[in-house]
């Protein structure tokens, strides 16, 4: 009779590569995001010391790339990341949202104020992803 094992199964070579391929994506997504992070903040620079009109670029420039956060913490659970990685991933997401409610404020009246966090957040969410990236590009098991 057989003993049941303490020790998991070995992965299918399919789950491997699965995973590999995972973290090899998330790899890329992750300075992907930090780029266009640092578009976010070169035209908000712009609309405030050169031509307000960059505003608008501003505002719709987080449409081409706010799914990424999406993607890099469902790829972290697909790759089978750290512990870390996957709260900074979903930490990153609820800021990506925070920034949304941050940015509607400033036309209230009365919570307009609170459009003040919305500088803030965005460092948090730069930070946040910076060590989304050195994580991802750490070389060793995450």
């Amino acid at each position: 009779m057989n003993a049941p094992s303490d020790s998991p199964a070995p992965a299918s070579v399919a789950s491997v590569r699965r995973i590999r391929m995972a973290r090899v994506l998330v790899a890329l997504a992750c300075p992907v995001l930090a780029l266009a992070l640092i578009g976010q903040v070169l035209t908000a620079g712009a609309a405030v010391f050169v031509d307000p009109s960059w505003w608008a670029v501003h505002a719709a420039a987080i449409h081409w790339f706010d799914w990424i956060t999406v993607v890099i913490l469902v790829l972290g659970f697909a790759g089978r990341m750290s512990r870390r990685f996957k709260v900074l991933s979903a930490t990153v997401v609820f800021l990506v949202l925070i920034q949304y409610v941050t940015a509607g404020l400033s036309g209230s009246p009365s919570l307009g104020a609170g459009a003040t966090l919305h500088p803030l957040t965005g460092f948090l969410l730069f930070w946040a992803v910076t060590e989304l990236v050195r994580v991802a590009w750490a070389g060793r098991p995450v």
